[in-house]
């Protein structure tokens, strides 16, 4: 499997707790960015991806005709299998006319940036849509076609609100019922929230989970939860170590070298750099060392977990010797090991940057 991402980097308003590479002063860029979003597709050397994801900053900014002007270049050069195209969009700026231009070209899933269906929490967090807006879009999507799927996110244990907020959420997300469910502990790469204590999530995410799986969805990686056959088949790609191409400032790639050595690259998180076309991307060789960790850190991400076993054969290494090492884990509760597989426990689930960062460090 091999993955294709786009990103988009312009906002209405910029959230302020996101620390995603986004941009709200963007008039007269869209159509200079899709420019070069075509140049830069037309110089990559890998041309055939099985998905397709287009994320943000918010996608659905872009009006339809620049949205056909995109993908009908973009098809040009790249071979994409129809297996997934997922688009990001937001509520209060996804219109029908758009829906259209997309389901041309293939869309069939949509991840809507739900992350509250209370108007006070949503201008809490500095967005700029509400509840209703919310209703409309899902309701659109529905009603348009019946072969695309929704995933609606949403953010819990946000600092400063009550539990009532979840349980609110997972009201709406019951009655809506999307074929996907991106479920996010809060976090912030800003100090928006400096000055409010930080909440403990162990609640929350557990009244998330337990509510989910009563109502039909299977966990199937920390954060995310889907009906079946609905899982992200892109977001997978990352968890499962797979190549991925990112087009666009800010974008990330992975892929194998003819010695099957990862290769990450990188594109400035500069606006005026991308545009000029020249696109000088940060290098990164990955160590078999820190590959291998690489596969366990993420592959612990997954509710199935990782076996051991495969992936100490696959760098010739002493699967005791590493039990050994994180034996700690094992012994705090952390880790499941059940034969030559392991998973986080639900402890671990709610200590994952812990348990992630005790394994990098071994």
């Amino acid at each position: 499997m091999r993955g294709l991402y786009i990103h988009i980097p312009f906002c209405k308003s910029k959230c302020k707790y996101c620390g995603f590479y986004s941009l709200s002063n963007y008039n007269g860029y869209i159509s200079q960015y899709i420019d070069s979003l075509i140049k830069e597709a037309s110089e990559i050397q890998t041309k055939n991806f099985d998905t397709l994801y287009i994320g943000g900053g918010t996608p659905s900014i872009i009006d339809p005709t620049m949205l056909g002007k995109l993908f009908s270049e973009l098809f040009k050069i790249v071979k994409y299998k129809n297996t997934e195209f997922t688009f990001e969009v937001n509520p209060e700026s996804f219109t029908f006319e758009q829906l259209q231009v997309l389901r041309e070209y293939g869309l069939n899933r949509i991840s809507l940036g739900a992350q509250s269906f209370d108007d006070y929490i949503l201008q809490y967090l500095g967005r700029i849509h509400k509840k209703d807006d919310i209703l409309k879009s899902y309701e659109m999507i529905k009603s348009f076609s019946d072969h695309i799927a929704i995933n609606l996110d949403i953010i819990f244990d946000i600092p400063g609100i009550s539990r009532q907020n979840t349980e609110n959420s997972l009201h709406y997300l019951k009655k809506l019922q999307p074929e996907h469910i991106s479920a996010y502990s809060f976090s912030t790469d800003t100090d928006y929230f400096k000055n409010i204590e930080s909440k403990d999530s162990e609640e929350e995410y557990m009244l998330v989970k337990d509510t989910l799986s009563r109502n039909g969805y299977t966990q199937y990686e920390i954060s995310n939860y889907s009906r079946q056959r609905y899982h992200s088949r892109h977001n997978l790609l990352y968890w499962d170590m797979n190549e991925y191409v990112g087009l666009g400032a800010a974008a990330h790639s992975m892929l194998y070298n003819e010695n099957g050595c990862r290769i990450r690259y990188s594109n400035p998180a500069d606006l005026n750099t991308y545009l000029s076309g020249t696109f000088s991307k940060e290098v990164n060789h990955i160590s078999e060392e820190e590959m291998f960790k690489e596969d366990i850190i993420f592959g612990l991400r997954k509710s199935e977990g990782i076996n051991l076993d495969f992936i100490a054969k696959k760098y010739d290494k002493n699967f005791s010797v590493f039990i050994n090492e994180i034996q700690l884990l094992i012994d705090e509760n952390l880790l499941t090991v059940n034969g030559d597989n392991i998973c986080l426990s639900q402890k671990g689930s709610l200590l994952l940057d812990s348990v992630q960062q005790y394994i990098w460090e071994l």
